[in-house]
């Protein structure tokens, strides 16, 4: 972890970018403080944990994080110091390494791995399932030759290094079993690697990848690129207003199919019009976009006094049809007051109106679509617009995601996981609560947070269901369900304070201030308890959306206790997810 903690309470150097009264003490390198009676968190939450000081043994808010990880409060991050690879500078040539391949060679003091057909890795047993390892080592040069090189500890996971040359390879991993290795997986592929340690990570902190960059809304309302594996705590805007308080934002894989989404003069780029349209004139780099930058192109409409629907101007991008619900998006603001356009996403139109402030416009069209397009129509109010434009986006799904930036080519955002928070020691198989403040616009009936044993037999799990207006909690045990309740009647685009208890003949299921389903009659608990993760299980789609907060405790609360975590003072809290402080 970097050697500094975001947040912003008055203890220590208050940084821009997160929150809580979590903080960094220069004396103890490293070191994370656990939360005090103080609570930074949505109004009524504060007020139920300020009297329960230090009892959750997993708290994350979106506070503090480096590359690789998404930080919890409790217990401290802490890689532990025993190296578990013998032999990991090749000193002693290949001992102590299990190996098989074409060929295996020690070259100055380093080992080569050169494949020819037949799969070349090395390895050692020295991993335990379900637990996090800080995997490292050098990559002093590979020959691709449509060579694939990875790592991978247990039988699942899996990382291409190909990318890591003349650098170190670093990641946070869980492991599904106790073999390490790396190995060449591709025919003519050539690795020489030096310098191999493999450690344990005890923490309850979350292992976070995104082997991409992407963007999020800073706390200054601009738009920004974030590094390859770093959390994206996103600054809602709600009515034009960036909130005080982030989230932290997942999101699936997703790409931009215009290939020049802030150039509109560019290759692939088009204006034009119909009827006694104009076609519009068009100013690369004009004015000042979301992204702070004087990127954004000028768009001048003209329809010459036409009336007719067949008088038309527009600017239009056509893309490679992608056999799926499509959906576009963009960022306009008018420079001459409000303008009535429409903006189209195959055969689908939406009329907006565009205001002298920027907004994000977006429509998905069920059917393949080829094209973006923004138009002036004469059957419309306006006869002429003035526009800024920026920010084009065109992406396979069914909802708009994150503005991924492009400059001559698709661009390729990838999927986030964020998971495997604590051990079994953090975690009570007999009772507990599993909190979450969340909201999500992902139309996937599965979008799950997962407290588990990393199967399906042992699970406590929360779903926001959009596509049925539900929120559905679980209790599961190897003798089957405890717990399984389906509430409907909720945006799951607003933010939801949602928990569910679990105790022998005492189980329930909260949303925001109101016991909504309980079981008293069940004696089916979990057994094995040691994760928690925004992934689920293979079988289940993962959680894609923002959170405000996620917390477990290792008892079963009051119900006083839960209506006061659950509650929000008013709708309009809910609807932003407004956060206070107790100091």
């Amino acid at each position: 972890m970097a050697n500094e903690i975001y947040h912003q309470s008055n203890w220590g150097s208050p940084k821009k970018d997160g929150w809580g009264d979590s903080y960094f003490n220069p004396s103890a390198t490293n070191k994370l403080y656990t939360r005090s009676d103080n609570y930074e968190n949505s109004n009524g939450t504060d007020k139920a944990l300020a009297s329960k000081p230090d009892t959750q043994s997993v708290l994350m808010t979106p506070t503090a994080y480096s590359v690789g990880s998404m930080n919890s409060i409790l217990p401290p991050y802490e890689v532990l110091p025993t190296e578990l690879v013998t032999n990991g500078d090749f000193s002693d040539g290949l001992n102590n390494w299990s190996y098989q391949g074409d060929s295996i060679t020690i070259v100055d003091g380093a080992v080569r791995l050169s494949r020819v057909t037949n799969i070349t890795f090395i390895r050692q047993n020295i991993l335990t399932s379900n637990k996090t390892y800080l995997v490292e080592f050098d990559v002093l040069d590979k020959v691709d030759n449509n060579g694939t090189f990875i790592v991978r500890l247990g039988t699942n996971n899996v990382y291409d290094v190909s990318s890591y040359e003349g650098t170190r390879f670093s990641k946070y991993i869980v492991s599904n079993g106790i073999d390490f290795r790396i190995y060449s997986s591709s025919n003519n592929g050539v690795i020489t690697i030096d310098n191999v340690s493999v450690k344990e990570v005890r923490n309850a902190d979350f292992t976070f990848d995104r082997n991409s960059t992407a963007t999020r809304v800073n706390k200054e309302g601009l738009i920004e690129t974030v590094a390859i594996d770093t959390p994206r705590l996103d600054y809602p805007l709600i009515d034009g207003v960036v909130q005080s308080e982030p989230a932290l934002l997942l999101e699936p894989s997703r790409t931009n199919l215009v290939t020049y989404s802030d150039k509109l003069t560019a290759t692939g780029w088009g204006p034009a019009s119909s009827g006694t349209g104009i076609d519009p004139t068009i100013t690369d780099d004009y004015g000042i976009s979301p992204d702070g930058s004087q990127n954004a192109s000028r768009v001048q409409f003209d329809l010459d006094g036409g009336t007719s629907s067949s008088d038309i101007s527009y600017i239009v991008f056509y893309y490679t049809a992608t056999g799926v619900a499509t959906s576009n998006s963009v960022y306009m603001k008018s420079l001459s007051g409000t303008a009535d356009v429409r903006i189209r996403c195959g055969s689908t139109f939406k009329e907006v109106d565009v205001t002298t402030e920027w907004q994000r416009f977006d429509l998905t069209d069920g059917s393949t679509s080829d094209r973006i397009q923004i138009l002036l129509y004469g059957h419309l109010s306006s006869q002429t617009a003035d526009l800024l434009v920026w920010g084009v986006q065109a992406e396979a799904g069914s909802y708009t995601t994150s503005y991924i930036p492009t400059s001559g080519s698709s661009v390729t955002r990838s999927a986030e996981t964020c998971n495997s928070a604590g051990t079994s020691d953090d975690f009570n198989d007999s009772e507990g609560v599993l909190f979450a403040e969340i909201s999500s616009d992902n139309p996937l009936n599965d979008n799950r947070i997962y407290l588990s044993d990393g199967s399906n037999n042992n699970r406590i799990f929360i779903i926001l269901d959009k596509s049925q207006s539900s929120i559905k909690g679980y209790v599961r045990g190897t003798a089957g369900y405890a717990l399984a309740i389906t509430s409907v009647g909720y945006d799951a685009s607003l933010n939801h304070k949602v928990l569910i208890k679990y105790k022998s003949n005492d189980y329930s299921f909260w949303i925001n201030g109101f016991e909504v389903g309980s079981e008293t009659a069940s004696t089916i608990l979990p057994s094995g308890l040691n994760q928690l993760s925004f992934n689920g299980t293979s079988n289940y789609n993962p959680f894609y959306g923002k959170t405000k907060e996620i917390a477990y405790f290792k008892t079963a609360l009051t119900d006083s206790e839960l209506e006061a975590l659950t509650s929000w003072d008013s709708f309009n809290d809910m609807a932003t997810g407004q956060l206070y402080s107790i100091k």
